[in-house]
């Protein structure tokens, strides 16, 4: 890829931003990570959340170049070009076909497009749970058992069945097993973060037994998901991202009820301050 170094903005948190910024730092690509923050600020009693790091500067800058933009957007000069896109999926679908991972053939470029929807999919019935800020603790716990049953559900209808069922026809004995062929592509990167999402909230809310062990989708009944999921995180390449802050990120923004602090917990504005730098550059 004819491409020195690559900004990608998104706000101070994994979320919708995660998975580009470990497909940037596997390819070894220099990457610049512009942050944004949501500013907790009282309005006549009533806690609100300013984006005006974002909405009021250089959204409007970028926009004139990109009437579409959005985060997460990537920035970068190719052939003298300066090249801006933006949405989370495109964004995947982008640095999976520059990078090659995204398919060795017509047919798996095809199934990398269906999982990158899949996996939007599964992290969509988290991600919905997480914003939600309930009445009481009872409606947040029935609501959190809701979206244990629609994941982790033996049926047809169990979101994450649908990956075990696919990696079950797949070469289990090969060590690094992908969603697609032989190789890492797109998809893996966003199943994985979205994983490690839902570990956080089996965890908080104590689905699993042994919170201490990784084999947390093994104890579900996802023997392969499990491996799946162990196998990413000793990926060699994947160590760079590990080691940096922008693993340390909370899950959600900080308007979120799950995730947004540390261990799952909601944030306190009254505690934590966001300190997080608006660039993190990892080479």
């Amino acid at each position: 890829m004819d491409v020195n170094k690559i900004l990608l903005g998104y706000w101070s948190t994994k979320g919708l931003g995660s998975a580009s910024r470990q497909m940037v730092i596997y390819a070894g690509i220099p990457l610049i990570s512009k942050i944004y923050r949501l500013i907790p600020k009282l309005e006549n009693n009533s806690l609100t959340y300013d984006g005006s790091e974002w909405h009021d500067k250089d959204k409007i800058i970028l926009k004139k170049k990109n009437s579409l933009i959005n985060l997460p957007y990537l920035q970068f000069s190719e052939g003298g070009k300066e090249i801006i896109i933006a949405q989370s999926i495109t964004c995947l679908s982008f640095l999976g076909k520059k990078f090659n991972m995204f398919g060795e053939n017509s047919k798996e470029e095809l199934d990398c497009n269906q999982f990158l929807q899949e996996t939007v999919d599964l992290r969509n019935i988290v991600t919905r749970f997480a914003y939600t800020h309930f009445e009481n603790e009872n409606d947040e716990l029935n609501e959190a058992s809701t979206v244990f049953n629609q994941v982790f559900e033996h049926s047809n209808a169990g979101k994450l069945q649908k990956f075990e069922h696919w990696l079950s026809k797949k070469n289990n004995s090969d060590t690094k097993l992908f969603l697609i062929g032989n190789n890492i592509s797109s998809p893996d990167f966003n199943l994985f973060d979205t994983l490690e999402l839902y570990v956080e909230f089996l965890k908080y809310y104590k689905f699993v037994k042994n919170i201490n062990s990784d084999n947390f989708f093994e104890q579900l009944g996802f023997p392969l998901v499990s491996k799946f999921f162990l196998n990413f995180k000793t990926l060699p390449k994947m160590q760079k991202y590990f080691n940096s802050i922008l693993y340390k990120f909370p899950y959600t923004n900080k308007s979120a009820k799950f995730g947004s602090g540390k261990n799952g917990i909601t944030w306190d504005h009254n505690k934590e301050i966001d300190s997080t730098p608006e660039e993190i550059i990892i080479e």
